[in-house]
Parts: C-alpha cells; sequence; structure tokens
C-alpha cells in the first residue's frame, strides 16, 4: 500500500479561477488512486481533476503499533511577492521529534518562506492502520512525486437518475 498526498485542482461556487487542494488517500497503486479520486472529486469541483502527487511507501503496522525515532513529517511552505497577487507555496519533508521542531526545522530551512501548515505523515499513515516504511537506518526514503493532469469526468445527472 502506499500514502498518496494529491493536489485536486478545479472550480468552486463563487471562485473566479480554479483553486487545488491538497488531500491524502491511501491506495495500492496508481491506477487504484486515479480511480479512489474520480469517485471522490469528480462532483466536488467543475473541471474537477489531479494535477500531481507524492507518493510514499506503505508497511503494516507493528503489533505494538509504537516506533522508536523522530516522526517524518510534511511542511507546506508559503511566500508572498509585492509582485504577485497569490501566495506560492512549495512542500518539504523532513524529520523531527516533534510538530513545534518540524516547524522550527522547515523555517530554518526556508529563508523568506513561512509555514502554513505542517503534518505528521507518520501519524496519517497509523491512522490508516498503516506505517511508513523505513530503510535499514529508520529513514523514510525520498518521496517520490509525480507531475500529472487527469481530468475527471463529472456524474452526468440523467445517467444518475436512470440508475435509480
Amino acid at each position: 500500500m502506499k500514502l498518496y498526498l494529491v493536489e485536486i485542482g478545479g472550480m468552486r461556487d463563487g471562485n473566479l479561477f480554479e483553486c487545488h487542494e491538497v488531500h491524502a488517500l491511501v491506495a495500492s497503486s496508481e491506477e487504484q488512486l486515479l480511480l479512489d479520486c474520480q469517485s471522490r472529486f469528480a462532483g466536488a469541483m467543475r473541471a474537477a481533476h489531479l494535477d500531481g502527487w507524492i507518493e510514499l511507501e506503505l508497511e503494516n503496522l507493528a503489533p505494538d503499533n509504537r516506533r522508536d525515532g523522530p516522526s517524518f513529517f510534511v511542511a507546506e511552505l508559503g511566500r508572498n511577492s509585492a509582485s504577485a497577487m497569490r501566495e506560492e507555496h512549495d512542500y518539504r519533508f523532513l524529520n523531527a521529534a516533534s510538530l513545534r521542531e518540524a516547524v522550527q526545522a522547515a523555517r530554518q530551512g526556508a529563508p523568506g518562506w513561512h509555514v502554513d501548515a505542517c503534518v505528521n505523515l507518520d501519524d496519517l499513515a497509523r491512522e490508516a492502520g498503516y506505517a511508513l516504511r523505513r530503510d535499514l537506518f529508520g529513514e523514510v526514503p525520498t518521496p517520490r512525486s509525480q507531475a500529472r493532469y487527469v481530468r475527471f469526468l463529472e456524474p452526468r445527472p440523467e445517467a444518475l437518475s436512470r440508475a435509480y
């Protein structure tokens, strides 16, 4: 199994432009991920689509459900510029003993950026019934990124009414 952080784009009611959301999903493969995204997001926004994802390997939880050592975090960084109306975003992965330490490390490693959010990926995996896979040194391998546009087909109302 894999933990995927996906960026979903589309139009929400009242928005002038496309918006983006990041969600965490567990799936067995990229094919299953695409099916799960289609069923979950196709009707949630107009022109809903997948812009890309980050993939982390999962394994079964240890029987005692505990792990020693630092946790693996993802920090969402943001920065504003006087020459743009929008906030630029980036994501950093890091090991830290606590959320506070992760936020501090993310700030120190990215001068000029602020931390919008920081998520413990070990906790996300555990909530889904898994653990992040680590190497022999206890490190999480570098996450695999995929930038790929996949448009979700919106369910047609007439097809839904015939189904009932």
